[in-house]
Formats: structure tokens, sequence, C-alpha cells
């Protein structure tokens, strides 16, 4: 199984702290990222182009922006970029000192709920049954070959993301690298990045780069296969390794 990307975001830092100790003890290797609030969780989603989140512990009662706004408002990323909100990445999870919001939570799709005061053993439950669906998701997304639509003007094509190189983003267009030609076109890479993962891999903010294509790295530039080098984010480095190492075990 991929790494899981977790979130919590609560603000009571005793709450995070707990849920990251239930998480571990459970699923000793997944990369958790903490929020002590929305603004907080939606600025880094806007402003660093972060991985995509695949588990979300969310607090409905936060003080500077409740969960339920946060939750409507990632929810409305994801209808933008006309994406199917039911059945699709984050899986939500409520946490909530108040039962009566249930209802509300479910018009966002949540996929599950804990209440406060976290009882250990209903947090376990909830947890292994939202591994299970990550699962299924990630085997169902695994089904076909991924493909990438190229939208210009009236016309559309699809493009075998088997068949990209890199890709790569400037003045809001993205250019995909194949083997014999170079494809430009309007869209953003953040959401090529959420399709094609993981797969592919975001090196650098204008870089999203096929694994099973690069060739060699440092800690300064990745070289793919077709010749060209691409500069690496230091910021990045560490995560491509780990990444690059799956992939190579994987294919073992």
């Amino acid at each position: 199984m991929e790494q899981l990307n977790i979130a919590i975001c609560d603000d009571e830092e005793n709450i995070r702290i707990y849920i990251r100790k239930l998480i571990q003890k459970q699923e000793p290797f997944c990369k958790i990222t903490e929020f002590s609030s929305g603004k907080e969780l939606l600025e880094f989603q806007d402003e660093t182009n972060a991985e995509e989140i695949d588990i979300l512990f969310l607090d409905i009662s936060m003080g500077d922006e409740d969960g339920m706004t946060v939750a409507k408002q990632l929810r409305s990323q994801m209808e933008s970029k006309k994406e199917a909100v039911w059945g699709s990445l984050p899986l939500l999870i409520f946490v909530t000192g108040y039962p009566e919001y249930m209802q509300e939570a479910f018009s966002v799709n949540a996929f599950q709920y804990i209440v406060k005061p976290i009882q250990e053993s209903n947090f376990e439950q909830v947890f292994a049954q939202t591994i299970r669906e990550y699962q299924y998701l990630m085997a169902k997304k695994k089904e076909k070959p991924k493909e990438v639509l190229v939208r210009n003007g009236n016309r559309t094509r699809s493009v075998s993301a088997d068949d990209i190189y890199y890709i790569e983003s400037s003045n809001r267009k993205v250019t995909l690298y194949l083997r014999h030609e170079k494809i430009e076109y309007y869209d953003k890479i953040s959401s090529l990045e959420s399709e094609l993962k993981p797969d592919f891999f975001r090196i650098h903010k204008g870089y999203l780069v096929n694994i099973k294509y690069v060739e060699r790295y440092d800690r300064t530039e990745v070289k793919m296969r077709n010749g060209d080098s691409l500069l690496i984010s230091k910021y990045k480095y560490q995560d491509f390794v780990k990444r690059y190492l799956e992939y190579i075990s994987e294919e073992r």
C-alpha cells in the first residue's frame, strides 16, 4: 500500500496529539500533518500546492473557521475541478463533541465521525473501516490505465499517462513531454498531480515527473530517460527519494 497522507485539523493540541498516537498505533509508517485551525489547513492546500490528503480528521467546532465551513470549501475545490465528491479523497472523518451536527456532516459527504471524548476502541473501529475504504478506492483507480484529457479550444485529446515523461508548468500553461512530441495547453499542474498520483511525483513547483522514467538523481536535479535534467526542490528531495525507492521495490 502507498504511504498514507493523513491530516489532523483541531484547535486543541492535546486532541491532535492523542489522535496522532492512535493513528500511529494502527498505521506506524503513514505521514501525518497537523493543523491547529481551519484557516491553516486551507492556506496549506491553496498556497503550497500540497500533496493530496488521503484521510482528514476534522474538528467541527473550531474557533476561527468551523470544520463544516472548511469541509464545504474543500468539497467546492473538487467540484471546480469537476471531480466526483462521493467516493473520492480525502476521506473525511469529523471529530466532534456535538453529535447533533452529524446530519449536516453528511451533506459534505463525510465518511465517518468520532464523538469526543474519543474512545480508543471506537477510534480503532472507524480507522480500520477508513483504511479498507482507502484501499478499495486505490484499487479501483488502478483498474484501468490513467489518461490525461488535453483540451484545446473545442478539441479534446486523450493521452496515456504512461507515455508522459514529465510535465512542466509555466504561465498558466502545462507542457506534456512525450517520446516524440510536446503538448502545451492551459491547465493546472496541481490538478494533474492529484490525478496522476502516485505514479508521478512533484519534484518542484514547475515539474511533475513520471517515476518510471527517472534515470538518476542527486540533490539538485533529476535526470529523465529522455535526456532532460530537471531542478528538484530541496524541500521535496527526501520525500522524492522515499517514493522512488518505494517504486523500485514495487517493481521487483
